[in-house]
């Protein structure tokens, strides 16, 4: 798959299948795999019908690790560079997790570029007890790189995201500690991008005016369902749909369930929209 120089820094992106384009955002606050199980699980059969696109995000997957440009705003300037290079000039934007104050920064900013938007388990992070976890993560991951070093603290941060993963998948853990350790300072400097939106985005809700969907699972543990339900509220006109007993992750964990509901959300955005 294609990489390209986009607003500074070595990208990694994917592109998939032809008609409106649909971008996927990927979650996780720098370091992981980047978006390659969300176009596992999805860019076959969305690709039926969309020019599906997704990228690894600075400092994430496959892409590079620039010293600098760690900002939601930029964020949203790395997606429209990479939407530039790819001649799009409008698209769907989706967002999961940590993608979707990404999504949301991009169409409030490019509201003349966004068909429509699509926020999956994801938040603004306006909420305080939110903020204080990811805080604590942070610190810990500090605390640790000054006491015991950089490999002990890429195993900190993964196992307070991922508890218990080293004992039940031993080689994925491995995978991912390898690829943090070489992306760790865009990592914790990820970390702080997003404790420092504050009431950005929250405040601005008010201004998405293009067709918007909310899903959020209710047994999310990482990412509360009572953000989603605070999107939906502050979004006029948005669409909010619950997931029973799902966790966070549904774009892989609850894929087919999930990608029902963009499904026809798209299909009725499409008539909405006449394209």
């Amino acid at each position: 798959m294609p990489e390209a120089i986009i607003n500074g820094f070595r990208m990694y992106y994917e592109t998939h299948g032809s008609g409106p384009a649909l971008v996927m955002i990927h979650g996780g606050l720098g370091g992981g795999e980047g978006c390659a199980q969300m176009m596992e699980h999805h860019a076959e059969i969305l690709s039926g019908s969309f020019q599906v696109i997704s990228y690894d995000r600075r400092a994430a997957g496959r892409s590079e690790t620039p010293e600098d440009g760690y900002s939601i705003p930029n964020y949203a300037d790395d997606l429209g560079g990479l939407l530039d290079h790819l001649g799009v000039s409008r698209a769907h934007i989706l967002g999961s997790s940590a993608g979707g104050p990404i999504a949301l920064q991009f169409a409030l900013e490019h509201p003349d570029r966004t068909l429509s938007l699509l926020l999956i388990n994801t938040m603004t992070y306006v909420q305080e007890s939110e903020r204080e976890v990811r805080q604590r993560e942070l610190d810990e991951i500090k605390q640790v790189l000054a006491e015991k070093g950089k490999e002990d603290a890429v195993e900190a941060g993964l196992n307070s995201r991922w508890p218990g993963m080293r004992e039940s998948d031993p080689d994925q853990f491995a995978r991912l500690k390898a690829i943090n350790l070489d992306q760790f300072d865009g990592i914790v400097k990820t970390i702080q991008s997003y404790l420092d939106i504050q009431d950005s985005l929250e405040s601005r809700l008010q201004e998405v005016t293009m067709p918007s969907m909310i899903v959020h699972g209710d047994a999310d543990s990482r990412i509360n369902i009572m953000c989603g339900l605070q999107l939906h509220q502050g979004i006029a006109g948005s669409e909010f749909h619950v997931i029973p007993g799902a966790e966070h992750g549904l774009l892989t964990n609850e894929a087919r369930r999930t990608r029902g509901l963009i499904e026809e959300f798209l299909a009725e955005t499409a008539a909405q929209l006449r394209i």
